[in-house]
């Protein structure tokens, strides 16, 4: 079992660092306008019909890399001391004794081969350079990952040593005059394909003979490429993206190769290969299955920008024309939504209740027009009824101007982890978007006093909110209110905040959802939480394992300045945007 569990780390360690190596790049490279469509880049070897693909065919700038190698070095020598606990454990669950195990002296032994792989020396000396390239992606199912290299015997050497640390070698096949190491586990193939130039790293049925192998591994090229038909430039053109990173998921065509009768070439083998454990779907399911996948067919992502200040990507789930068409009216106007703030962390969302009404009343009128017939759907075409049934039910009109929210977090003090006790202090500011913003606080003071004492106007100045039940847990709480929405500050001077809170450009952005933080105090902050023992916990962390934690934790504190993250809906699907800026 051990052995199984060595051989098994080399492969996991080895995607990591084929992975790794793409980042690993040269300033003197200068990438191609078309390098996305490029047939002399590792484009060539993905097949045009490929069901996912992440490339990267450009350079990360240098100043970006002089930035995150110090703390790449940092983090791999904390992982390291997690390799080596790693071990022991492999160790204890084979009942071995952890101490004095001969076994766990060896896997230790490959960790430390492994993380002095793992770092920006130990990568030049496997054969990686700053012209390295990659690309992960589909050769049909398959997965394949495929890194260049400067010198294969580099390669070779380095992996070469960990199969000495670990005391065995791994299996080795050829096709024609190219050999390759493999893994096999039950009816799966690991593959490790040294070619020179370039490292790749394949999963295939274990029954997969030279030809569908050959295919696999890029020895036979595809008939049609991907950079031939130029598929990820223009995804990168329509979505803004670079050549940083660049890929998709074609969902829809992953379940029509299963399900749908589409598979060809190596995608029809394994289909074959699998008929006989594939579930029986009657033609029925099959073709609501497919008609589902069509709701969400892709997802495409990518970077907009990279440079040493700051890492801009986006995600975007496509969706089908009718279903993005009724998801875009959900958003609302809520004032500041979107925006970026100083503080600890804030975040908010947008929802037109009555336009979510409208869009789950559609789909149940959708249900009605065309049932599911498929037995695998059948709860939830019952359902239908009692959807009905909860549209029906009186809603008070007011919930109808709930419009969002925005939390804004400036600061916590005195938050004791070590001895679990709560914050002594909290600064903050809490707005609730409302079409009818007076009418809200005129029921909330028939319900409360302090608050009708108020006297609260539209006109965002703030009043002091002397309510016993608030001032137990928080000091300095104010009021204010405008037209469209309410405002609570918690917190010394956090009041002076409210009139600009307030005052805020309220616009329907289509943003759905929006989070933003100070990711150097948040990473701080779960370093110190991995430092807290837990003397109750039936399995507590040792305490090498919780200082690797925490020195992980530190080092990305020490990285990163912000991070925020938007959901949008658009005409295209949901939108995913996140922004990253890194600490000079």
């Amino acid at each position: 079992m051990l052995k199984f569990r060595t051989v098994s780390l080399i492969i996991a360690t080895l995607a990591g660092l084929l992975t790794l190596a793409a980042c690993d790049r040269s300033k003197e490279e200068e990438a191609s306008v078309s390098a996305l469509a490029s047939t002399e880049s590792m484009l060539r070897y993905v097949p045009a019909d490929s069901l996912y693909v992440i490339a990267n065919v450009e350079p990360l700038p240098d100043a970006l890399l002089d930035k995150l190698e110090p703390k790449l070095d940092q983090v791999l020598s904390s992982y390291r001391v997690l390799l080596q606990h790693v071990a022991v454990m492999a160790a204890a669950e084979a009942g071995e004794d952890a101490a004095d195990s001969p076994e766990v002296s060896q896997l230790t032994a490959i960790a430390d081969e492994l993380s002095a792989l793992m770092s920006l020396d130990g990568l030049r000396s496997a054969g990686f350079s700053r012209d390295s390239t990659a690309v992960m992606y589909g050769n049909g199912l398959l997965p394949v990952i495929r890194v260049s290299v400067t010198d294969g015997g580099l390669f070779d050497a380095a992996l070469s040593r960990i199969e000495e640390k670990a005391g065995q070698k791994m299996p080795v096949a050829s096709i024609g005059e190219s050999a390759f190491r493999y893994l096999q586990a039950g009816t799966l193939k690991v593959i490790v394909a040294n070619f020179d130039t370039e490292v790749v790293l394949a999963a295939a049925p274990a029954s997969f003979d030279d030809e569908q192998l050959s295919q696999l591994l890029g020895l036979t090229l595809p008939d049609s490429s991907i950079a031939e038909t130029g598929a990820l430039q223009k995804i990168a053109n329509e979505y803004g993206y670079t050549d940083h990173y660049v890929g998709f998921v074609d969902f829809q065509g992953i379940v029509n190769t299963v399900l749908g009768g589409e598979a060809s070439g190596l995608n029809a083998d394994l289909v074959a290969l699998a008929g006989d454990e594939s579930p029986e779907l009657s033609d029925v399911c099959k073709a609501e299955i497919l008609s589902l996948a069509g709701i969400a067919p892709r997802l495409v992502m990518g970077y907009t920008e990279i440079t040493d200040q700051q890492l801009l990507s986006g995600a975007v789930i496509e969706l089908r024309d009718d279903i993005a068409a009724g998801l875009v009216p959900l958003t609302a106007a809520v004032p500041g939504l979107g925006e970026e703030y100083a503080g600890l962390m804030s975040f908010g969302m947008s929802l037109d209740i009555k336009a979510a009404r409208s869009f789950y009343e559609a789909r149940l009128d959708a249900l009605d027009a065309e049932p599911f017939e498929c037995e695998l759907f059948q709860e939830i075409q019952a359902g239908v009824v009692a959807g009905r049934q909860a549209l029906n039910q009186p809603v008070p009109p007011m919930v109808y101007d709930f419009k969002g929210f925005l939390a804004v977090i400036d600061k916590i003090e005195g938050l004791d982890l070590a001895s679990n006790m709560p914050p002594k202090s909290v600064a903050g500011r809490f707005l609730l978007a409302m079409d009818n913003a007076t009418a809200l606080m005129s029921l909330g003071a028939m319900f409360s006093p302090e608050l009708a004492a108020l006297n609260l106007e539209p006109d965002g100045k703030p009043a002091r909110f002397e309510s016993p039940q608030l001032q137990s847990a928080f000091d300095a709480v104010y009021l204010a209110m405008s037209d469209n929405a309410v405002a609570m500050s918690v917190g010394d001077d956090m009041d002076q905040q409210l009139p600009d809170m307030l005052a805020a450009e309220a616009e329907d952005n289509g943003i759905l959802l929006s989070f933003s933080m100070d990711a150097s105090r948040y990473y701080a902050f779960i370093a110190e939480a991995m430092l807290v023992a837990k003397e109750d916990d039936e399995n507590p962390m040792p305490p090498e394992f919780q200082g690797a934690l925490n020195d992980i934790m530190l080092a990305f504190s020490d990285f990163y300045d912000r991070m925020s993250a938007r959901i949008r809906l658009t005409g295209r699907g949901v939108e995913i945007d996140s922004k990253i800026t890194i600490k000079d």
